[in-house]
């Protein structure tokens, strides 16, 4: 597997580099933000890279360091995150930035992202914030409760509301059923 790949850049555009390895050529997909940081034309780049086989075609995706590289891969461990969305998200987040709008719940600068709205925005959060290893400003009792606040989410509760019925009714003798049960009694009655 390709990890990291040096050569010179024979064209670049927005989102896209042409790199010249050798007798070989390859077009590398990038983040947007990156081409502002790439050499001119004919100069040396170095990329880390990965691949991914869409049908018959492998596709290079290449990044400035290995965090956004390791990022890359995360994020397409998320339902619905593909190869693309997760460009877009890099494009407009450095690693260090995403964890930190994760962290703080950040939903509506998450959702400037091309193809995030602001409902995906809040499921996002939640999922990353599991994924990256942070906590929530409220943290969660047990296990059961972000995967009953996720099972909210998705039916189209907010994240205030759907947090609010959960600490209202969570006791750490229900099964994840029963609890989404009760918060769905308690979203309704309000």
């Amino acid at each position: 597997m390709l990890a990291k790949v040096s050569g010179t850049i024979e064209k670049k555009f927005p989102g896209r580099v042409i790199l010249s390895i050798g007798p070989l050529a390859f077009e590398i997909l990038v983040p947007i933000s990156l081409y502002e940081e790439l050499p001119e034309e004919g100069q040396r780049c170095s990329l880390f890279v990965t691949g991914r086989l869409r049908g018959e075609v492998l596709e290079l995706y290449g990044f400035s360091d290995w965090e956004s590289r390791e990022l890359f891969s995360r994020l397409q461990n998320i339902s619905r995150v593909g190869p693309r969305l997760a460009l877009n998200i890099l494009s407009v987040f450095k690693p260090e930035e995403l964890a930190e709008v994760v962290a703080q719940a950040d939903y509506r600068r998450l959702s400037q992202v091309p193809g995030i709205g602001p409902r995906r925005a809040e499921r996002l959060c939640v999922e990353l914030r599991n994924r990256l290893g942070l906590t929530n400003q409220t943290p969660s009792p047990s296990p059961i409760f972000g995967e009953a606040l996720s099972s909210l989410l998705n039916l189209g509760f907010s994240q205030k509301e759907a947090t609010k019925a959960l600490n209202q009714v969570f006791r750490e003798d229900l099964e994840l059923a029963e609890l989404i049960r009760e918060a769905l009694k308690r979203l309704s009655s309000s």
